[in-house]
């Protein structure tokens, strides 16, 4: 009970990062796995997520309210069919590319919480990109748009999201503090469940390879 009251006087990015924590922890990722093939397999998942993700949040009027940049962050599907078309992928194939199922429409809370989720991502590709370029230079040098997103700016890019969602939270308007406290609880709620979905469907690629020993 200490914990949960604590975590209530807490900003919202910082209640976010506390809740997520052991789910975005991805030290597996790629772990064993440093073909080329590997690396577009990655990729392919990649577009799958955020494909249908960017088109639900695309023309939310409420969350670019919020997050007023919204729009500009809302462009990374864009960079991973770059990076695919550079590693050899047909643009029309990419059509047919297994996407994450997601819902429809989204109410704001929820918009934000997969704001969350597929923000979180922009700091991780980086160290994706260092742990890559030891073992597929020339692939890294020519099909990394997508991991370097936002480049030297991805911390900022960050804080400032931080500071969107604090600031939403802190929107407490006479007799509306029970509404806004309800809705940073979904904002949480969704970005779990949102990141569990999210390594579900990298799961081909979390996990290192096995190798079968022949006797």
């Amino acid at each position: 009970m200490l914990q949960e009251a604590v975590g209530r006087t807490s900003s919202l990015m910082a209640r976010l990062n506390a809740a997520t924590a052991a789910i975005r922890d991805d030290r597996e990722l790629l772990v064993g796995r440093v073909s080329w093939l590997d690396y577009r397999l990655y990729l392919v998942r990649m577009y799958g997520f955020h494909a249908p993700v960017e088109q639900v949040l695309a023309g939310h009027r409420a969350l670019t309210a919020v997050v007023r940049d919204a729009g500009l962050r809302n462009h990374k599907a864009a960079l991973l069919a770059h990076d695919l078309v550079a590693l050899g992928a047909d643009r029309r194939d990419l059509m047919q590319a297994p996407r994450m199922a997601l819902a429809g429409a989204l109410e704001l809370p929820e918009a934000l919480g997969w704001t969350y989720v597929v923000e979180s991502m922009t700091l991780r590709n980086k160290l994706v990109a260092q742990r890559l370029a030891r073992h597929l230079p020339a692939e890294i040098q020519r099909a990394s748009a997508y991991l370097r997103c936002y480049g030297d700016e991805a911390p900022t890019r960050w804080r400032e999201l931080g500071g969107a969602l604090d600031t939403f939270a802190q929107g407490r308007a006479p007799g509306h503090a029970s509404y806004v406290e309800h809705a940073c609880d979904r904002v949480l709620d969704t970005a779990r469940d949102g990141l569990l979905q999210l390594r579900r469907w990298l799961g081909p690629v979390l996990q290192p390879r096995t190798t079968q020993r022949h006797a």
